[in-house]
This record gives structure tokens, sequence and C-alpha cells, in this order.
């Protein structure tokens, strides 16, 4: 027989033909029904619920033809590292059996697992020897990691997991991993589990034991030494609000009016060429010469604006700069007026 006949033949044995004795007969019904299933929900391409129904028939009654089929659906649904297992222990189950579907079936699981192991992917956990402490658990997914996998390099099917280490007495620690179908390998390293009272909130007489001193000159006190809250303010030195936080308020004015006259330039420019326009298109010379005279003092006067902003501008990041000092000193007037514009400042520097 060939071998692509010899895989199907063996695939499709009936359990009848298995090596392995059958369990109480209502059992062996029931697992021949849930096989069958299998085999149907195999042909339809739902994997998925078909490798439940292995699951559950070889769970009632086990044979080597029910692992056989589990590790090709297994296969089929993508999960490489659990079909390699499943085939071989196909493989041991019939090793070394005379009779022909024994030996047709060893020899599938034999070749199947010899060409999945190529295509798995693995995951190391590695577990330093400093964070080995008393009674460390680690759990992948929903199964815990025996020790004895703790540094290894393992199979694992593909898919994303959370890692999680804990121990008592100490914070629990865990991290998403991704692995990949086929021929992927990551690592995880436990990192020492902190102890679970450094995660406790603190108590408010701890919080104020431990809150550090904000005065660098004045030592820090205890609540038996402190001074009443009244005496700690009436020993401040009297200093006037306004010498404590500087308001700015001269600097901020200037510049706002330097903003309005900057804003009124640009609407004087913009006025002063609708008027040239206008000028252009006037059929009377008397009120052409009238509209030109106008646009040009709308611009001159853009320009007169246009300078006393730049200066406003100017003078307020200069008093910004000098301080409050230069805001008692400095008062600065806007001048307004005709065809002129600008600003004015009255005081000493």
């Amino acid at each position: 027989m060939k071998g692509a006949t010899i895989v199907i033949a063996a695939l499709a044995l009936a359990r009848s033909v298995a090596a392995q004795p059958a369990g109480t007969p209502a059992a062996g019904a029931q697992a021949e029904v849930l096989f069958r299933d299998g085999k149907q929900l195999m042909k339809n391409g739902r994997y998925a619920d078909a490798c439940a129904a292995f699951d559950a028939s070889e769970k009632l009654d086990p044979t080597a033809a029910t692992v056989l089929n589990q590790a090709d659906c297994r296969e089929k649904n993508g999960q490489l590292a659990t079909a390699w297992g499943l085939f071989l222990e196909a493989e041991r189950a019939t090793r070394g059996k005379p009779d022909e579907s024994s030996m047709q079936m060893h020899n599938v699981a034999v070749d199947h697992a010899a060409k999945l192991e190529p295509r798995l992917s693995t995951l190391t956990i590695t577990v330093p020897d400093d964070s080995k402490v008393g009674g460390l658990e680690i759990v992948r997914g929903s199964e815990v990691v025996d020790s004895a996998e703790w540094n290894k390099t393992l199979p694992v099917d593909g898919g994303t997991y959370r890692v999680t280490a804990r121990a008592p007495g100490n914070s629990e620690w865990s991290t998403m991993i991704t692995i990949a179908g086929e021929r992927d390998a990551k690592a995880i390293e436990i990192p020492r589990l902190k102890s679970a009272e450094l995660g406790k909130p603190m108590t408010a007489a701890a919080a104020v034991e431990a809150k550090p001193s904000t005065d660098l000159h004045k030592p820090t006190t205890n609540a038996t030494t402190a001074a009443p809250a009244t005496e700690r303010d009436q020993a401040e030195p009297d200093v006037p609000p306004a010498q404590q936080r500087p308001v700015h308020w001269l600097p901020l004015g200037i510049g706002g009016g330097a903003v309005v006259l900057v804003a009124g330039a640009l609407g004087l420019e913009l006025a002063g060429e609708s008027t040239y326009n206008r000028a252009k298109v006037a059929l009377d010379p008397p009120t052409q010469v009238a509209l030109w005279h106008t646009a040009n003092g709308e611009r001159y006067a853009a320009e007169a604006l246009a300078l006393g902003g730049a200066t406003a501008a100017g003078v307020a990041v200069w008093l910004y700069v000098r301080g409050r000092h230069a805001e008692r000193e400095v008062a600065v007037v806007p001048l307004i007026g005709g065809d002129r514009a600008g600003i004015q400042l009255v005081g000493g520097f």
C-alpha cells in the first residue's frame, strides 16, 4: 500500500479495530457516536468542533485511532504543539503492535510527528535564582507551569498568553505575549516580585511623617514640638501681597494696545486700497483727486498705527522683563488723532 493510502486508511479506521480495549458498552457506544461526529465535522471544515468531539470520545473510551484523529484535527486547527504531542502519544500507543492496523497508525504518527517538529513555535520562561522567592507559582494562560519547565525552551501553540507570577506575601506580576503559529521563538524573564507591604497604602500618620520639609532653612519638627499654625503665621514677615506675587498688568495692557494698533493699521490699509481702487474708476476728475488724497491719508495713518503697534509691543516686552519697578516709574500714553498715531512714554527709566 502506498504512503498516501496508508495515511487515509489509518486516519479513517473504525474504533472497533483499535488496539486498546474498549470501556463499558454504554461508554463505547457514546464514544463511537462522538467519533463519527468528529469525522463529519472534519469533512465540513469545522475543526474546533471536531476536535472537541474527538476529545470527548477519547475521554469516554480511549483508543489509538481516536488519538490519531485528535492529532490530525489539532494540526488542521493550527494547534501544532498540541498536535505534535498527540502524534507522539499515538506513536507510543501503537509501538510494537503486531497487527497491520496498528503498524499503519504507528507509521502515520511517526511521519507526521517528524514533519511537525521543525514547524513548532516555542516559549522559554526564564526564572533567575534571584526571582525564586518562596511559594513562587507561574501561570501561562489558565495553566500552571511546573517548576521543572522553568528555564526550558518548550513547544507551545500559537496565540496570545498572559504569563503571571505570584507568591504569598508578594505583589503579583504579569505580562502579555503573542506567539506566532509556526516557527516562532519567544522568551520571558520573570522579575523578582516586590513585597506586598510596599504596595499597601500609607496611613495618614505615616504620610505626615514621610512628607519632606519644604523649608530648607528650618529643621523638620514632629507633632509634639511644632508650633500652632497661628503662631507660625505670625512669625512670618509681614510682606504685602503685591510684593509676594507681582502682577505684570501694565506690560499686558500695553501688549493688548499693540494688538489693537496693528489691527487698526491693517484695517486702514485695506480701506486705503479700496479707496484707491475707487479713484482709478472714478469718471469725474475732482472726485478722482479727492479719493486719491483720501487713500493716501488712510495709508499714512495705517503706517503710523503699525509703527505705534510695533513700538508698544517692544515697550511691553521691556517692561515685563524689567519688572514691577519699571511699572511704577513709566507710563505709556497712546496718541491717535488726525493723520498721526503713536505712543508717548511718561516718566523716567
